[in-house]
């Protein structure tokens, strides 16, 4: 569904074509996430550096998705005379991107840090997790201030009811 709604918003902005290709590769990588693999149970799975990568990456991809995606809805409310949206937009955007981006660079020294340095990545994790949430609020809130999109005409109908000016 994101995906699809990112290439009709696309059709407007070209942050929001970046978008949808951002989060098309973050389907796929989201997976195996979904699939316990072997029936273990979390807590006594070993460490895996490839799934810890597979994190890492995960993390980056969406750090670039949210980035495209508030500047998407930054571009469209400015070209709408919405600097309040903008702002809010470019606020949560800020916000976002520095508790991921430091999550992402401390996690790996997270490896090596003593126990009570690994209740900083706790706090950066809710934190990050409430600022994905105002970003989901951020979106309901651009859509009933943008508007519906008036989504471009459809001349395959034209073509085959034979209605098309240039047959």
């Amino acid at each position: 569904m994101a995906a699809s709604a990112l290439g009709e918003l696309g059709k407007q902005e070209q942050a929001f074509r970046v978008a949808r290709r951002f989060a098309t590769v973050l389907i796929f990588l989201s997976l195996p996430n979904e699939i316990n693999l072997g029936g273990a149970l979390v807590t006594n799975q070993e460490f895996s550096f490839l799934w810890f990568s597979l994190g890492l990456v995960n993390s980056a991809l969406l750090l670039a998705f949210i980035y495209y995606l508030c500047t998407g809805v930054i571009s469209a409310a400015a070209r709408s005379s919405l600097p309040e949206l903008a702002q809010s937009a470019h606020i949560r955007r800020s916000v976002f991107l520095a508790v991921t981006g430091a999550t992402l660079i401390l996690s790996p020294l997270a490896l090596n840090m003593p126990e009570a340095w690994q209740f900083l990545l706790i706090a950066l994790g809710i934190v990050g997790f409430l600022s994905g949430i105002s970003i989901i609020l951020l979106l309901r809130r651009a859509g009933q201030l943008l508007g519906p999109l008036k989504p471009a005409p459809d001349k395959r109908e034209s073509i085959i009811s034979g209605e098309d000016e240039n047959m």
